[in-house]
């Protein structure tokens, strides 16, 4: 999905960046250009997981953890599916 780098990384690192493209420009001329497009990778840390009940509670009380941050489903439908049946059960 495009968007704006920017927006989600620190403006330290987008600096980097852009001086490492305009360093790379000298080597590979015309690669700082406005139609350089920059691809920014998702990392998902599957293998971390919250300790959580039965319920998705943790062992502080009324703390819920679930979904994708909790290292227990793996996209956003599964996640999805995982917030409704958290949410029934908090109302039952």
């Amino acid at each position: 999905m495009p968007g704006d780098l920017c927006l989600v990384l620190p403006y330290r690192i987008m600096k980097d960046i852009d001086e490492m493209i305009q360093a790379l420009d000298h080597v590979s001329p015309g690669l700082a250009s406005d139609e350089t497009l920059l691809y920014g990778v998702e990392v998902k840390f599957y293998s971390n997981k919250v300790a959580v009940d039965e319920h998705f509670q943790t062992n502080m009380k009324n703390l819920y953890v679930l979904g994708d941050g909790a290292g227990i489903t793996r996209g956003l439908m599964q996640a999805s599916v995982n917030g409704v049946y958290v949410a029934r059960n908090l109302f039952d």
